[in-house]
């Protein structure tokens, strides 16, 4: 620990000038540092904000001593801190985790003051005090001491594996004696580690967040690619309320449910547009019920996910009560379960013929929101049945994949699927348009209008075209899409299906009978064909929710509410069906259009983890000139008018929204408390940019080179705090 004197701000200078004299050399370097109650609390922080002097000679020690006591607040208890200066081999900020002892280490050869003000530093991520990852530069710039004062030169010197590991576990030693998350000023001198100072840290850049699990392995198949928000919420509501009755049925306690209520609402979550499963939540929601490890190990298994199992996430354990009717229960409803089903297969089929009657023009939206609720409270609450069904399906074809039951799996995955039926019906309708020349031309030509105006001529084709639309008309790719058009809705995309079919030859359709497999095998046939009926019954079901939706749209179209009808896939299900469709939704509508042209440009991984707080690395895929990748430095996304700002020039007349920078100090801070995003071109996660844009909540992006000269004033730009990935999304506005 460098020699050091403490004042208080009211103190006289002479007398502090006489206390200096006496303890330190007259010759000697000095530093003089603010230290206010604000600025080192552990609840809120304005470290930096107040000004600190370095390289101060006992002649300029007044100027230095006035101008720190004048930046600070006058309405609170302040001290100073006169400190020797140590002009280390290197120097820097460290923060320290006591807890999970953590340690983050950001250094440079030379002065700390150039690690604080966001020169390019080298990196290092330690764990028990050995190092983890690291990041260094051939060449970076840094302060070195001048003549009163300090100057930039260059430097390729790098600190000893050494020094980084023994500087990691004294951080541990402090940050464990003050109970705390510490971040730590320290410099190297002669292999010795001199502390300069110590706080508590107020926006930790570690989360301690359970570990959070992506995997796209099965959703990714139902809603491939690009998912637009109102596909993606409605989806998000559906999982939560289905998979919540499901529990609900087996006995699990209402208050169970209501305390794992954000289990529910994220069983499935979007990554840049992408649906995916969070597995971290579906790990915890079969930990509700007894037999986890079986059903955790048979779920793997279906789905094929890349993800595993992982301890670090919440814990819940089934109630003893749960535990000791579980079994019982299972067995009273699997004997019941194929009259519930049928039971379920006959309401669904009374919605849809009466559905065939509706007359959506004349609807008004207090009509579509009341037949919207009527499903989600009807029908869909029965849905959980499906599930029940899948969850005995699975266990089955778990039983048959053991080594010992192999010989019989073949036999078991032959069976009928519904899927057969809608070839066997769109075969016999190609055919049958096929030989009608006045539908065969329409057909050629994807002549929409002839097609129509032919087909009341043509009674057999009139009845299979009617009968295919009826029972498949929902079954297209990307069928559970609201935004994606159906077959009904594109006769373009009907045609080319009736094309295809003309030139292929007709697929051969095996009837598949059990009649001699044995039992297990039929039941597990009876369970597998059911799955792919109410597979096509969703679809259906969703081919009416989306009907209702469009309705809905037409209706905002109507008032105003949005511009075109394909809006209101940019809404949110809450928004559409919730307590906000009043509002004026535009700007809404548009920074959404602009974040998928953002999303598009990226391309994640299947399946990653997110481990305290720490997002991996996406890879740009399109348009790379508009996407710049630097260190993600603080959480959050923010889309907004790009400010480019090389050096500090603060104007009343100018609206900051997102600043980009080359680096900030700590003068900078009240002009970043009014930004909304961060972009700065050198730094660290411990530099002053980092530290304040976490404090103040803003999401910042950090190393992106030249940022200043490819950002463009006024352009709209996307900056994302997760990933570190900044992207332009729209033309340069007039500031």
């Amino acid at each position: 620990m460098p020699a050091f004197l403490t004042f208080s701000s009211s103190d006289s200078f002479p007398a502090v000038a006489a206390a200096v004299i006496d303890t330190f050399p007259k010759d000697a370097l000095l530093a003089v540092r603010s230290s206010t109650a604000n600025e080192d609390g552990t609840n809120q922080s304005f470290a930096g904000a107040f000004h600190s002097e370095v390289n101060v000679s006992v002649v300029r020690l007044e100027d230095a001593w006035n101008k720190v006591c004048q930046s600070m607040p006058s309405d609170t208890a302040n001290g100073v801190v006169i400190q020797e200066m140590i002009f280390g081999a290197f120097s820097g900020v460290c923060f320290a985790d006591p807890k999970n002892e953590r340690v983050m280490i950001n250094a440079l050869p030379g002065l700390c003051k150039a690690v604080v003000e966001g020169y390019q530093s080298d990196c290092y991520e330690c764990k028990a005090g050995a190092i983890v990852t690291s990041h260094e530069s051939d060449t970076k710039t840094i302060l070195q001491p001048a003549h009163e004062g300090v100057t930039e030169v260059e430097s390729s010197e790098k600190m000893s594996e050494n020094n980084v590991e023994e500087l990691a576990r004294l951080a541990i030693k402090i940050a464990q004696h003050f109970e705390a998350v510490q971040d730590i000023e320290w410099t190297i001198k002669d292999n010795e580690i001199f502390v300069l100072q110590t706080r508590p840290v107020t926006a930790n850049p570690w989360s301690e967040e359970p570990v959070r699990i992506y995997d796209s392995a099965n959703v990714g198949e139902s809603y491939s690619g690009m998912v637009l928000p109102l596909t993606l919420t409605f989806a998000r509501t559906l999982y939560g309320r289905v998979y919540e009755d499901l529990l609900r049925h087996s006995a699990v306690s209402e208050s169970t449910l209501k305390n794992n209520k954000d289990v529910f609402d994220n069983l499935v979550d979007t990554v840049y547009g992408r649906m995916y499963y969070r597995m971290d939540y579906w790990y915890t929601f079969l930990k509700m019920l007894p037999g986890s490890k079986r059903n955790t190990a048979n779920l793997e298994q279906m789905l094929l996910l890349n993800s595993r199992d992982s301890e670090k996430r919440k814990t819940v354990r089934p109630s003893l009560r749960l535990r000791l009717v579980y079994y019982p229960l299972v067995v009273w409803k699997l004997l019941w379960f194929g009259r519930n089903m049928r039971k379920l297969e006959h309401e669904v089929q009374e919605i849809f013929n009466r559905a065939r009657e509706w007359d959506l023009s004349n609807w008004n939206a207090d009509k579509v929101n009341a037949e919207v609720n009527g499903l989600f409270e009807g029908v869909l609450r029965r849905w959980y049945l499906t599930v029940e069904n899948d969850t005995v399906m699975m266990s089955l074809f778990a039983h048959f994949s053991k080594p010992e039951q192999t010989e019989k799996l073949p036999a078991a995955l032959q069976f009928h699927s519904v899927s057969t039926d809608q070839v066997h019906t769109l075969q016999r309708l190609s055919k049958a348009v096929y030989e009608e020349a006045s539908l065969r031309r329409a057909v050629e030509q994807s002549d929409e209008a002839e097609f129509h105006r032919s087909l009341p001529n043509h009674v057999k084709v009139h009845d299979l075209y009617q009968e295919y639309l009826l029972l498949y008309g929902a079954r297209f790719a990307n069928e559970l899409k609201l935004e994606t058009r159906s077959v009904e809705d594109s006769f373009e995309q009907f045609a080319g299906l009736i094309r295809l079919y003309w030139k292929q030859e007709a697929v051969s359709l095996e009837s598949h009978t059990s009649e001699k497999n044995p039992w297990l095998i039929r039941v597990f046939h009876r369970f597998a064909s059911r799955r792919e009926v109410f597979r096509l019954y969703r679809a259906r079901m969703f081919g009416l929710i989306r009907k209702l939706v469009l309705r809905k749209a037409e209706i905002l179209v109507e008032q105003g509410v949005i511009h075109y009808r394909d809006d209101v896939f940019y809404l949110q299900w809450e928004e559409l069906f919730g307590q906000k469709t009043g509002q004026d939704l535009h700007q809404k509508i548009e920074s959404r259009k602009q974040e998928y042209k953002h999303f598009e440009q990226i391309s994640p991984p299947a399946f990653f983890t997110v481990v305290n707080g720490r997002w991996p690395a996406m890879k740009t895929t399109k348009n790379a000139a508009n996407t710049w990748q630097g260190v993600a430095a603080s959480t959050g996304k923010v889309t907004g008018t790009a400010t480019v700002m090389k050096q500090f020039s603060p104007d009343s007349d100018r609206h900051v929204e997102v600043l980009v920078t080359e680096r900030t100090d700590p003068g900078w801070t009240p002009l970043m408390a009014l930004s909304k995003g961060l972009v700065v071109e050198h730094g660290g996660l411990l530099s002053h940019a980092s530290i304040v844009a976490r404090e103040l909540k803003i999401p910042a992006v950090i190393g992106i080179e030249n940022a200043c000269d490819q950002i463009k004033n006024g352009e709209q730009i996307l900056v994302d705090g997760d990933t570190g990935i900044v992207s332009r999304t729209s033309e340069t506005k007039t500031l």
